[in-house]
């Protein structure tokens, strides 16, 4: 086969050619611009009339791509009347509204959306617009609720991380924040006794028969309700009331080892109230961290102490990806329940974060603390050390993590006998998240821990198991 050889005309042809063809595709461009602009004039009578329902939906997306909200508008006004029950139209003809600043017909136009679409990706779209024209009305945790509605509907994982983007960016507005946390955990040590129920105090030794492990279920809930304050460059505060509830549920074996124990021997709640700040100097990377909470407490029905807190800290980071906190804290309790109890600790403490290159994290924390109390069952001196370690990558769609810690307290006086009591406790825990199972933007947590604490006195020796199924928001 003979090779065709183009000479320099030729190019110049060709190159002619070309742009010739971008000059009419301007001049098309030009007259396609223009009949928009002529059909943006036109009376609804005459769109109604003049456009079949798969143009008029084109012109309409390219009236809002080109920011010609008022000709969308009026567009899809026509064909709303027209076909009412068409959530494509709907959902554009909400988006045209909220760019036109009228927000309150966005969210009803979204909403009729939401209630005719009948397909899971119509239904994503009109959930996500109904968010955009409620945060843009002012309306954030309204706007959330939607958000994780629309999460729940999400076609593909890409779909689920825009909302997560959109919930973040909503979250960030909103002056308010709410969160819930509940869970379920069977223990084989419902009621905290000992490994052995038996006790010597000069040579004598004494039996207590109610002094074994009774295996349960924990029941928790709680809610915390937040207000941020206007935050500024250096500066963020707020405030917050939070409720948490623990209830159990004893094991068949708890009326033969002790009748007189019932469920709600075993219940706890707590009310507190809580201000925080988070402070930075203009230029600085550290950030001070001030907080102070008032709670209340009940056990068994009754209340049993009110608490003051004071925490401080100090963050700044170190290296590459490395974090260091300083954190002190004084708290005080109140005792109602045996005034004699009544104890005041000091605590301080350093923590140090790692992030890996590969998305695993490490955080390593000592503390000391000292609390003081004319009891001498509650006056110590303790220490603990933490690790947790999380895996950057998930396992089997699980992202798991590990803790342990070491504890050890060594109370002020004697308890029983010549011996100051002395207990080191040992705890080891595992936790997966299952995020791909989330349920509106909740996954499920499953976490197994076992403690033991060893004591120079035997009536403080306890070894519990627990599983614990819980839930943890995504967002």
């Amino acid at each position: 086969m003979a090779m065709v050889r183009f000479g320099r005309s030729a190019r110049l042809s060709l190159s002619t050619m070309a742009n010739n063809r971008r000059k009419l595709a301007r001049v098309w461009l030009a007259a396609i611009l223009l009949m928009l602009s002529a059909v943006a004039s036109v009376t609804q009578q005459s769109a109604a009339a003049e456009l079949d329902i798969d143009t008029a939906k084109r012109l309409s997306l390219v009236f809002l791509a080109h920011g010609q909200h008022r000709a969308a508008h009026d567009v899809l006004t026509v064909l709303a009347a027209r076909h009412p029950r068409d959530p494509e139209i709907l959902i554009t003809l909400s988006r045209a509204e909220r760019a036109l600043g009228q927000t309150d017909e966005a969210v009803a136009r979204a909403r009729q959306a939401f209630e005719v679409a009948d397909t899971q990706t119509d239904r994503h779209l009109s959930a996500r617009v109904l968010a955009e024209a409620l945060a843009s009305a002012g309306k954030h945790t309204r706007a959330q609720l939607w958000l994780r509605r629309a999460g729940q509907l999400a076609p593909t994982d890409a779909a689920k991380a825009a909302i997560r983007r959109d919930y973040a960016y909503v979250r960030s507005r909103n002056p308010w924040a709410f969160s819930v946390r509940g869970g379920i955990s069977p223990t084989d040590n419902a009621n905290n006794a000992p490994t052995s129920n038996q006790i010597e105090i000069g040579g004598i030794i004494f039996v207590n028969p109610a002094a074994r492990p009774i295996s349960g279920t924990e029941f928790h809930l709680g809610g915390t309700v937040t207000y941020r304050f206007p935050a500024s460059v250096t500066a963020q505060k707020e405030v917050h009331v939070a409720y948490d509830a623990r209830r159990t549920m004893l094991g068949s074996e708890a009326n033969s080892i002790d009748p007189d124990l019932s469920n709600s021997d075993f219940s706890a709640d707590r009310l507190a109230f809580g201000w925080r700040g988070r402070f930075r100097r203009a230029g600085g990377q550290a950030v001070s961290e001030f907080g102070t909470r008032l709670f209340f407490d009940w056990n068994g029905g009754d209340r049993s102490q009110t608490g003051l807190a004071l925490d401080a800290g100090l963050r700044f980071p170190l290296a590459d990806r490395q974090q260091l906190r300083l954190k002190g804290r004084v708290e005080h309790l109140d005792r109602l329940d045996v005034a004699l109890r009544t104890s005041t600790t000091t605590e301080l403490g350093v923590e140090w974060s790692f992030g890996m290159a590969n998305n695993d994290y490490l955080r390593i924390g000592v503390s000391v603390s000292d609390t003081v109390s004319d009891s001498s069952a509650v006056a110590r001196a303790s220490n603990r050390l933490q690790a947790i370690y999380a895996l950057g990558q998930p396992i089997l769609n699980a992202h798991i993590a590990f803790s342990a810690e070491y504890r050890q307290s060594l109370f002020d006086q004697p308890l029983f006998g010549p011996d100051r009591r002395d207990d080191r406790a040992v705890g080891l825990s595992a936790t997966a998240t299952l995020k791909q199972m989330d349920f509106f933007g909740f996954a499920p947590v499953v976490e197994l821990r076992r403690e033991r604490v060893r004591s120079n006195i035997s009536a403080f020796d306890t070894l519990a198991t627990q599983l614990s199924f819980s839930f943890r928001s995504t967002y």
